[in-house]
């Protein structure tokens, strides 16, 4: 089942929360809300839901329009945050109650439990209460009673904020699984880039109510259209530049222009370089891509496959820049803090000036 949101606006008394958003969601896809705490994300996934209602907009559910219409008759699945489970029954209670107010005979209420605590991998826990189970256990139970009566678009609302860092990776895998096994269409609203990049087919990056872009993870994090994607996704070194001719010119600095950056010739640019697509080489030979300069190693931090690097540029005003490296880089070359080294970028991305 495919979802469709037409220019949707949604206020609180005078404060926009949700700015004229339009998306498609494909049938099957995980889409993923990815945006700062009050950003409307939210908001938003509630106004699909129909929990709240819109100021104006259209929201389609497999090209039926359902603005108007309840929660229950749009037959969505919505997952909290802090489970929502009924702390008086038990987990096989929980899982057939919405089962049981849409008057699901009790054989077939009781087969769908079974085969729900299954595919959630808590088989024999039926009779246990909410307080019996960790907190990993427990959003596995609200995943299940979203499920029970079988929706065809599966909503989750920031679902493993609340759990520590190894459950939450489990759990998201856990979802993206049985979210293919099942070809549920689903949107997870989360602040969390690692979860995001885990298992979205497509992000949307939202802030402040308006949503910015949507692309794949790896196109919006090497190649985004707005500033604020670009520095809320990891780390971003950017460098103000200009494009002219076939090159991109910074300060003294003259480096190729990128492929397909025509749209910027004549224009004041930034240019984007991740971390690990700078360079450090203790001699200018050894440098590879393009050469922006010297610098003097401020710091080098563990970060646990690598080492973040902090090296500060001789000249533009010496700029700082985030590097990462692979350990056996930093040893073969004998980089230590205090060290002078040449600067280059193996690959880098423009961005235009008023991308905000």
């Amino acid at each position: 089942m495919s979802i469709e949101v037409l220019h949707v606006n949604k206020s609180f008394d005078t404060t926009p929360i949700v700015r004229d958003v339009s998306v498609k969601i494909e049938t099957g896809e995980l889409f993923v809300l990815l945006g700062a705490s009050g950003s409307g994300k939210s908001t938003l996934l509630r106004l699909i839901a129909g929990l709240i209602e819109l100021d104006s907009g259209t929201i389609l559910l497999n090209d039926r329009d359902v603005t108007h219409l309840s929660p229950q008759q749009r037959g969505t699945g919505f997952v909290f945050q802090n489970y929502s489970l009924f702390r008086h029954m038990t987990v096989a209670q929980n899982i057939e109650f919405g089962l049981s107010i849409r008057k699901v005979k009790r054989l077939e209420r009781e087969q769908r439990v079974n085969e729900l605590l299954e595919l959630i991998e808590l088989q024999g826990y039926g009779n246990r209460y909410p307080a019996q189970l960790s907190g990993g256990q427990q959003q596995r139970v609200a995943l299940a009673r979203a499920l029970a009566y079988q929706p065809n678009v599966l909503l989750l609302d920031e679902p493993f904020g609340a759990l520590d860092v190894k459950i939450r990776v489990q759990l998201r895998q856990n979802l993206r699984a049985i979210q293919q096994r099942l070809g549920l269409t689903a949107i997870l609203v989360t602040h969390d880039q690692e979860e995001a990049f885990d298992i979205a087919d497509r992000i949307g990056i939202i802030d402040q109510g308006e949503l910015l872009e949507v692309g794949a993870p790896d196109q919006l994090y090497r190649n985004p259209t707005h500033r604020f994607t670009a520095t809320f996704l990891g780390t971003a070194n950017l460098l103000d530049a200009r494009r002219n001719g076939t090159n991109v010119y910074w300060g003294d600095v003259k480096i190729p222009a990128p492929a397909n950056t025509e749209q910027f010739s004549g224009k004041p640019v930034e240019v984007l370089a991740r971390p690990e697509e700078v360079a450090l080489s203790c001699t200018r030979e050894r440098a590879p891509g393009s050469i922006i300069g010297q610098g003097i190693v401020d710091s080098i931090a563990f970060a646990g496959p690598v080492l973040r690097v902090t090296v500060c540029l001789l000249s533009h005003d010496r700029k700082n820049l985030q590097v990462l490296l692979a350990p056996s880089d930093v040893r073969d070359q004998n980089i230590e803090v205090g060290q002078e080294v040449w600067v280059s970028l193996k690959e880098y991305h423009l961005l235009a000036t008023n991308a905000e």
